[in-house]
């Protein structure tokens, strides 16, 4: 299944059927204005207001009649999105409906861009990975936007040191990568860093690296002919074995039953 299962530009009006999806549905209205019904709360959405409604949530929306009505819609499965480069406080953003299973953003100038580009992106056709660049610009400007506002310099810093350690996990995870180095070239503790890492994502470095691997070698192996122990070693294992017991603990399936298309 795709990350971004839809994404388009429409002009034409909605009506009013209470209904939810698995995926998390998000619309960014261009010009008009519509009313969104969740939890026998009723909000009014305006020009220039993106809302999302979470995976599994009710609701109902509604446009006025004769008003020219212009947005975008996109839908986003968050459980295909968990099996790629997850962040637990974005998973969290678009599952939880224990409180609110709404946000509504207003005035938030890049959110159009990011829907125009996601649209783009699906309408053209992308591999998984624009995919996930798209629907993670889009859920990361949301997400930057309703998580408390955090005034503090060593927060702020913890939030640059974890962007700084995320990247290079990313770009190096093939290679010998341990910790501890990363901290020393940080200058900072192995401590330190797990805490602050685990801090701003809900994993920790190791567990972050072990899921970038786990996520790469489950592309492959589901979408290549290449053999388990050349994918272990372009993914970062020491061996086709570790391979395998890594894949196992993290999706309960072995190489051999991934690549058959069992897990779908």
């Amino acid at each position: 299944m795709a990350i971004i299962e839809h994404s388009r530009y429409y002009e034409n009006p909605l009506f009013g059927v209470s209904h939810a999806h698995t995926s998390c549905e998000l619309m960014y209205i261009v010009e008009g204005e519509l009313d969104v019904t969740v939890k026998d709360t009723t909000y009014h959405i305006c020009k220039n207001d993106c809302v999302l409604i979470k995976s599994r949530q009710h609701h109902m929306t509604k446009v006025p009649v004769d008003m020219e009505y212009h947005r975008y819609i996109a839908m986003i499965n968050p459980w295909e999105l968990r099996k790629q480069l997850v962040r637990p406080d974005l998973f969290a953003m678009l599952t939880d409906i224990s409180k609110d299973g709404i946000i509504i953003l207003r005035d938030v100038p890049q959110i159009k861009r990011c829907f125009e580009r996601m649209t783009d992106i699906f309408e053209n056709g992308a591999n998984i990975y624009g995919e996930l660049s798209a629907a993670l610009g889009l859920l990361s400007v949301l997400h930057e936007q309703v998580r408390p506002h955090r005034e503090h310099g060593t927060q702020k810093a913890g939030k640059k040191l974890t962007d700084r350690v995320r990247s290079f996990i990313e770009e190096n995870y093939a290679e010998g990568i341990k910790i501890s180095e990363i901290a020393r070239d940080n200058f900072i503790s192995e401590g330190y860093l797990s805490h602050t890492f685990k801090a701003e994502t809900g994993m920790s470095p190791r567990e972050y690296l072990s899921h970038i691997r786990c996520t790469r070698a489950y592309d492959l192996i589901r979408h290549t002919a290449m053999k388990f122990t050349e994918i272990a070693a372009v993914t970062g294992f020491c061996c086709a074995n570790d391979m395998s017991r890594k894949l196992h603990e993290y999706y309960e399936l072995t190489p051999t039953q991934i690549r058959s298309g069992k897990s779908e």
